[in-house]
């Protein structure tokens, strides 16, 4: 009699079989894997940007409060050793007009007259002997502390529309006086826009040239509107803000808007 027997292909499907499940497993550990990578640099990159973004703010936030400080101890409006007496300067011709500086801790005074950029009027020149404000990233001087961030900071007179003779009335009087009992020269009430920009160029691929390019650009409202309407120009030409942002430069822009006046001076509105 002959006997016949199916153990040995059974034997073989069932191998078979195994194989299947331990391929299987090893896709979903490796699919599993993948989810995990790409979830915690996810989650990096937005702690990364969050720290980046509060790094900034802070710089920003740092710079104005050294602006005020160093202005109130000098506290003489009428100086253009600090920034309200610079900003301020009696005349039409500096309404609008940016100046530009550099805020580089390695120096003792936060704001120094002779290390300033003083554009013409449409932001498109300088004004001769005054072009040594701008930051440079390729220079470590320029760069605040371990934070490896530079801040440059932009200011410019207001246009402030007082009938006359009230905005300007001497030392101590009252703007709504017509004449000053004071026989002091006059000073002019004025309002002045600071702008603090805070960057990080390491989170950047962006070059050097490229980013100190950027920081040329205008940064007051009025101008930047005045840039963005002429069809010619990119947003990026018109800005810091759109130019940083498009190198994809990390950046932290703040403003404040301040009034100068002396003590016992009240500003016609």
């Amino acid at each position: 009699m002959i006997h016949t027997s199916n153990s040995t292909s059974i034997r073989g499907s069932e191998s078979g079989a195994v194989l299947i499940v331990v391929l299987l497993v090893l896709i979903l550990i490796t699919l599993m894997g993948a989810i995990a990578i790409q979830r915690s640099s996810t989650d990096l990159k937005l702690a990364t940007a969050s720290q980046v973004n509060k790094l900034t703010f802070q710089s920003t936030d740092a710079a104005f409060n050294k602006l005020e400080k160093e202005d109130r101890s000098i506290g003489q409006g009428k100086s253009v050793d600090n920034v309200r007496g610079y900003v301020t300067r009696p005349g039409k011709q500096y309404v609008g007009r940016e100046v530009v500086f550099c805020v580089r801790p390695k120096t003792n005074r936060f704001f120094n007259a002779t290390k300033l950029t003083e554009k013409t009027i449409d932001g498109t020149g300088y004004i001769s002997g005054k072009n040594d404000g701008f930051c440079n990233v390729g220079d470590s001087a320029d760069y605040v502390g371990e934070s490896r961030t530079v801040t440059q900071i932009t200011f410019a007179k207001s246009d402030v529309k007082e009938a006359e003779p009230y905005s300007q009335e001497g030392d101590l009087t009252w703007t709504d006086d017509q004449i000053s009992a004071t026989g002091q020269s006059p000073f002019e009430c004025a309002d002045f826009e600071v702008y603090a920009t805070s960057l990080l160029p390491a989170f950047s691929n962006a070059s050097n040239n490229d980013v100190n390019t950027c920081l040329t650009r205008v940064n007051t409202d009025i101008l930047k509107a005045e840039c963005e309407a002429d069809a010619s120009k990119t947003k990026a030409e018109c800005s810091i803000d759109a130019c940083l942002e498009n190198l994809n430069v990390p950046f932290n822009t703040q403003m404040q808007a301040y009034k100068s006046k002396p003590i016992g001076v009240r500003c016609l509105s």
